[in-house]
């Protein structure tokens, strides 16, 4: 008989020799294990499928760092509001084309005469009809200068020039400022006909005017003088310089010599122009030089003198010349300085408002000048650029007394003519509108436009 081990040997079932109650025991049992080892299955599969899931997310996750990263690195560096605003506000606020109408007028000379018919008689004048029918045609220029030829002491009384000694009272600066004038000259050969103090209290006056006008060419101080006067207008900077030939035989001071800068046939200053016109040039769009220089009388032709300085200054970088002094109009020219530059000169504009009584001396001219700024380039607009001529209309008023007001050439008469002072007391009878005209195209030739 055999036993269970020696079955188990052989290879015999034991389960032949279970009851049956132990086969159902052992059958439950089985499936118990079977099942349980299916949960096992069931969770290690969990297991390596979680785990597979999250390696595939940690790769998704590092791809999509690594290629933002990449993006960002391509991308410019971020540039502050601070860094863009300006360049902004450069694009946005430069005009593509900036324009300036700029008008300039010659010598305004109050002499006795003239003196005694705008006098109030209680010690005060007024020169505002003087300036009044051209009054419109001043204001609406942009920039519009007039030459102050003489003096305002406010503290000594008016001189009309009898003894060639001028000092005009402070109200030609108020008529100026109220025709329209924004520039008034200075330098001038009789800027010292009041000596050091008239000069002085000529800067004190117009002082008092501080923002109404700009005055030019005569100098409190030796910084002063060195220091370049600038005007803005429309978006273009002006630097304005105003020189004399000389003081009626007078000198300034050895410590004074500031006082106004002169350029004489010596060319002593000729350093001192030059660098005034190059700093000018370096902080300015447009320079303009105003001259009291040439021969009274002389015209339409021009001194040698004058047509050297005119070379300096264009050499030096000036735009803009605009003469004075020779109480007659001569001739407007281009000169071209030894870089190629070129510089309108107007060589002289005549009288603007004065009593003297030959031809030539009435006939004074207004230059109109457009500057315009493009592509940060400034130059003058030929087309709209010229002269336009002026007649001082001078009609007596008895005892030494003359009546002025200034009238375009074009709107001057041949009726008016005939009661011009000249013809009246001068008996000058070729005086007419006709030989006004004559002057004005033999000086000015195609230069002459309307305004």
């Amino acid at each position: 008989m055999s036993n269970y081990r020696d079955d188990q040997r052989r290879g015999a079932n034991p389960e032949r020799r279970m009851s049956p109650e132990e086969r159902e025991r052992r059958r439950r049992a089985a499936e118990r294990r079977r099942a349980a080892e299916k949960k096992k299955k069931q969770a290690r599969l969990i297991r390596i499928m979680t785990i597979v899931v999250a390696v595939l997310l940690v790769a998704v996750i590092v791809i999509v760092a690594v290629s933002c990263s990449h993006n960002k690195k391509k991308q410019p560096e971020p540039v502050s509001s601070a860094a863009v605003e300006p360049v902004t506000e450069e694009i946005s606020t430069e005009p593509p084309r900036s324009e300036v109408e700029l008008v300039s007028v010659g010598d305004v000379l109050m002499h006795t005469p003239i003196l005694n018919y705008c006098s109030n008689g209680d010690g005060t004048y007024d020169f505002n009809e003087i300036f009044s029918v051209m009054k419109d045609d001043i204001s609406r220029a942009d920039i519009a200068i007039c030459n102050q030829e003489t003096p305002i002491d406010t503290t000594l009384p008016a001189d009309g020039g009898i003894e060639f000694i001028f000092n005009t009272p402070g109200e030609i600066g108020d008529a100026e400022i109220n025709a329209g004038f924004d520039v008034v000259l200075q330098a001038s050969n009789h800027s010292y006909d009041e000596g050091s103090d008239g000069i002085l209290h000529t800067i004190d006056f117009w002082k008092t005017k501080e923002g109404q006008i700009t005055m030019i060419g005569m100098n409190e101080s030796q910084e002063k003088r060195d220091t370049i006067t600038y005007v803005e207008k429309n978006g273009i900077k002006f630097g304005l310089l105003n020189y004399t030939y000389g003081l009626n035989g007078f000198e300034l001071p050895y410590d004074m010599d500031y006082l106004v800068t002169i350029i004489d046939e010596n060319f002593n200053s000729r350093e001192i122009v030059e660098n005034d016109i190059r700093t000018a040039k370096e902080n300015a769009d447009f320079v303009i030089v105003f001259p009291h220089w040439g021969v009274e009388d002389l015209w339409p032709e021009t001194t040698e003198v004058q047509d050297q300085w005119a070379q300096i200054f264009t050499d030096a970088g000036a735009d803009l010349i605009i003469g004075t002094h020779p109480h007659v109009c001569e001739r407007i020219d281009w000169v071209t300085g030894a870089d190629g530059h070129k510089a309108l000169c107007y060589y002289s504009l005549g009288n603007y408002a004065s009593n003297q009584q030959e031809a030539p001396e009435v006939l004074g001219g207004m230059a109109k000048v457009k500057i315009v700024k493009e592509n940060g380039q400034t130059f003058i607009d030929e087309s709209a650029t010229g002269v336009v001529p002026t007649v001082t209309h001078n009609t007596p008023a008895g005892d030494f007394t003359n009546r002025i007001v200034i009238y375009k050439l074009s709107d001057y008469t041949e009726e008016m003519a005939s009661q011009h002072d000249i013809v009246v007391n001068y008996r000058e009878d070729g005086f007419s509108l006709a030989r006004l005209q004559e002057i004005a195209n033999t000086t000015f030739g195609n230069w002459i436009i309307s305004y």
